[in-house]
């Protein structure tokens, strides 16, 4: 699984880049008809008219996603999408309640991988292999979000993981842009002596807290310490958090970076996080793609000329610092689904030509269908070197046999330590406590 998904994000980086380098062609490559082939729906024009319900967890794109979907309902007029967008914090919570409730959810969202895993081991997803539309995606990124040789969900997008910098606030301290863990500390130390706040960081939303330490802590497990099966051992019982040095690691990595960020770190949330960091005086966030839209509505000066993006350097290794690029968004239908053939209808037009550049013009973040635009932002062509000489890995990989969920414990015994509570060695020892209590 781990060397088929590195091809796929590899073979599909490649070939949408250096698509968009030659003169913005985006004519879809003779693999797969880009323009979404029928699937075994067959034509839903000639049907009743039916509403399908549409659960998300990208809420913060509300209205976004509301454009894509007019676009698909204007051209499937007896076909309506009931939209639900959810809270990422509250979405598998109520998506798990509602589907075993019996709720009936024609299409939703899932991150591919062990969520997807779950949900099809619960008999809660059609099975998608071989349906038309699957052709308009690279063959291995087909392959490697497939669960037990089965595909469940479509591939929708994935974002790079990385740190978005002001580039005046750095170019007036005279900052490069950091390579190694010390020299992003060194810079954020300088920012902060010149009285402007390093790092935004909205934690009181627990999903940014654990999007960093689910990155930190397999990209250290992995390529610093050599531990790249550490979590599959956690979930066969074979390994403790005690036995993986990269675990004091990220809990001294996010110890710093609370104490870099701004004021009342666990009170702002991700919006009220963007907002600090758009109004110009905060020197660098972490985070994926999904600001873009925000930063260049409340800042266009910031977003046009000044915005910067770079690598996380989580290691002082510089050649282990590569660009983390992770699956993001996949969709899947009900298994319970009593409009099947508009459901697939909705999914072939996300995998379209079309379907994926209104995603990419709308959200800011990659698509995986062919041919789509790259065109994302101009902060985005900072990352272009990395892309181009294959300087990307993803760090989900390591978490991706991973059904246990040690990502609460852990968030919460970081917060602990922010307030003193505990040590880096109390955690480790809490969470493997945690562990012998929890693991199946």
């Amino acid at each position: 699984m781990k060397k088929w998904m590195s091809i796929s994000l590899g073979v599909m980086l490649l070939s949408t880049l250096l698509s968009a380098c030659g003169g913005g062609n985006n004519t879809p490559s003779a693999g797969g008809n880009a323009e979404g082939a029928p699937s075994s729906g067959g034509n839903t024009k000639s049907e009743e008219p039916v509403t399908i319900k549409f659960m998300h967890f990208k809420s913060d794109f509300t209205d976004q996603i509301a454009k894509i979907v007019e676009q698909f309902e204007s051209e499937n007029p007896n076909i309506k999408v009931e939209i639900q967008p959810v809270k990422y914090d509250d979405y598998y919570t109520l998506l798990k309640t509602k589907l075993a409730g019996g709720d009936v959810i024609d299409v939703f969202t899932l991150n591919a991988g062990f969520n997807t895993q779950l949900f099809a081991d619960g008999g809660y997803l059609t099975d998608l292999t071989g349906q038309p539309f699957l052709n308009n995606f690279d063959e291995s990124v087909v392959k490697g979000q497939a669960t037990d040789g089965k595909n469940y969900v479509m591939p929708l997008n994935a974002n790079p993981i990385a740190v978005f910098y002001n580039k005046k606030i750095f170019k007036d301290l005279g900052l490069e842009v950091p390579r190694t863990y010390d020299a992003l500390i060194a810079a954020a130390e300088k920012i902060k002596a010149d009285g402007k706040t390093p790092f935004a960081l909205g934690w009181k939303d627990g999903w940014t807290m654990t999007m960093w330490n689910t990155r930190d802590l397999p990209s250290n497990s992995a390529l610093v310490e050599g531990q790249p099966d550490f979590f599959e051992k956690i979930e066969k019982g074979q390994a403790k958090f005690a036995d993986n040095p990269a675990v004091k690691t990220t809990i001294e990595h996010a110890a710093k970076l609370f104490e870099l960020g701004n004021k009342d770190q666990l009170g702002v949330d991700y919006n009220g996080a963007v907002d600090l960091f758009a109004k110009g005086n905060v020197g660098m966030m972490y985070m994926g793609t999904w600001p873009l839209p925000d930063i260049e509505k409340k800042n266009p000066d910031l977003y046009n000329n000044d915005l910067g993006y770079f690598p996380y350097p989580f290691s002082n290794d510089e050649s282990l610092n590569k660009l983390d690029f992770n699956a993001d968004a996949s969709l899947a239908i009900g298994s319970k689904t009593e409009h099947k053939e508009a459901a697939l209808k909705f999914l072939e037009f996300m995998s379209s030509k079309e379907g994926g550049d209104a995603w990419v013009e709308n959200i800011k973040s990659l698509s995986y269908v062919k041919g789509t635009s790259t065109d994302i932002a101009p902060a985005i062509k900072d990352l272009q070197p990395y892309f181009d000489n294959g300087q990307t890995y993803d760090s989900q990989l390591y978490l991706a046999k991973t059904t246990i969920d040690w990502r609460a414990p852990f968030d919460q015994n970081l917060q602990n330590l922010f307030f003193k509570k505990v040590t880096p060695e109390q955690i480790i020892s809490n969470m493997d406590d945690w562990l012998s209590k929890n693991h199946k």
